[in-house]
């Protein structure tokens, strides 16, 4: 992934965790998802296909999106968000997604009870 592009990808990191807050663990992993898939989807992340053969990841529909050119972008992208948010810490994305859903339920109880 060159610079730019890597720029662009944190940026719309920030997007995500901005617009989506509490739940931006929830977007940054299906991101991981469809990265690492390469196929259209929905749901939390929608990704389309382009007539270029690029892919835009988009965190519902008010995001401008992020394109990423090819699959080796994809598999670029993917790696790194293992990077960024597992470090040394996490050994997998979903063993990163599996602690900040844990967070997430951990500080829900403290506001709201059971």
């Amino acid at each position: 992934m060159d610079q730019w592009t890597l720029q662009q990808a944190d940026q719309w990191l920030g997007w995500v965790h901005d617009h989506h807050d509490e739940f931006g663990y929830r977007y940054v992993y299906f991101a991981y998802l469809a990265a690492r898939a390469g196929e259209p989807r929905h749901g939390e992340i929608i990704m389309t296909t382009e007539p270029d053969g690029s892919v835009v990841l988009r965190a519902g529909s008010l995001d401008p999106g992020l394109r990423l050119a090819n699959g080796a972008e994809r598999t670029q992208f993917a790696e790194h968000l293992r990077q960024r948010y597992c470090g040394d810490r996490y050994p997998s994305m979903s063993e990163w997604e599996a602690a900040q859903h844990a967070d997430f339920l951990e500080e829900a109880e403290w506001r709201y009870g059971r």
